[in-house]
């Protein structure tokens, strides 16, 4: 098994990213929330400065690299969502790459970069049906809240 790293991406690299969010399989979890998203070209240099390069803390977005191989695996990301009063994280491994530790250990890349980076706490609103509800529970995370829609799950780092 590859150990992957948190990987700072350039613009060009944003065309991974671009493939994830395209294709149905990977972002079949996200159903309740309209499948796939389009991240077209010409959104990629706002989205980058605002993401990648964002200095006040509030967004970090990074690549999960597999250094073994030169693959891109997934991404992860948090940002601050003042619904949740907190930081909100996103870890997604692709359809073709699951099932191989890449969500575990992208979650705990995340929660690491988050806490050296002053964020005390981390959550993640989940779709009910998604099985990575108990990758969160047994990575330290807890159910704070639960809707119809969404399990939230939440870490003191």
């Amino acid at each position: 098994m590859c150990e992957i790293i948190l990987h700072r991406p350039s613009l060009g690299e944003l065309s991974f990213r671009q493939r994830l969010l395209k294709d149905p399989e990977t972002m079949a979890y996200n159903h309740a929330y309209g499948g796939t998203i389009d991240f077209p070209r010409e959104r990629w240099s706002d989205w980058y400065a605002r993401w990648v390069e964002d200095e006040t803390g509030e967004r970090f977005y990074r690549c999960l690299l597999c250094p073994e191989t030169g693959e891109f695996v997934g991404e992860a990301a948090y940002h601050f969502d003042s619904e949740f009063g907190g930081c909100v994280c996103d870890v997604l491994v692709s359809a073709e790459e699951r099932g191989q530790g890449f969500g575990r250990q992208g979650l705990a890349l995340l929660c690491a970069a988050a806490k050296e980076n002053g964020v005390k706490r981390l959550m993640d609103n989940i779709a009910v049906d998604n099985p990575s509800v108990e990758l969160f529970r047994r990575m330290g995370f807890r159910e704070r809240l639960r809707t119809e829609e969404y399990v939230l799950m939440e870490k003191e780092l």
